[in-house]
């Protein structure tokens, strides 16, 4: 996928505060809940996928469950929100497929407004 935006995944020890700062910023848009955006016993263990803006704050961001699972994926007002969330989905897919999750992948997303 092509984006004009770095897009990284990684585990949660190597980037907890800018994905926390994510997470609060979608909580306070309305864009997750209050216990979408507290840290959970899934964080440590799942892959966090995130996109940077050019000037270098976070705009875009979902997490990998062991079980496969994507969620909690939110666009934090972007004009580029359909592409970043595809870019999301698209780099934690490959991970999975590295991991040998492949189609066993589900998405457990809010429908976008």
């Amino acid at each position: 996928m092509n984006t004009p935006f770095p897009i990284h995944c990684i585990a949660w020890q190597a980037g907890a505060p800018l994905l926390r700062e994510m997470r609060e910023a979608a909580g306070r848009l309305g864009l997750l809940t209050s216990n979408e955006v507290r840290d959970d016993e899934l964080d440590e263990v799942s892959r966090h996928a995130f996109v940077i803006s050019k000037r270098g704050q976070g705009i875009g961001y979902a997490r990998m469950t062991p079980a496969g699972r994507i969620e909690r994926m939110v666009v934090l007002l972007h004009e580029n929100s359909t592409q970043i969330e595809a870019a999301l989905i698209e780099v934690l897919q490959s991970y999975a497929k590295q991991i040998g999750l492949g189609k066993e992948t589900v998405m457990d997303l809010k429908p976008t407004a």
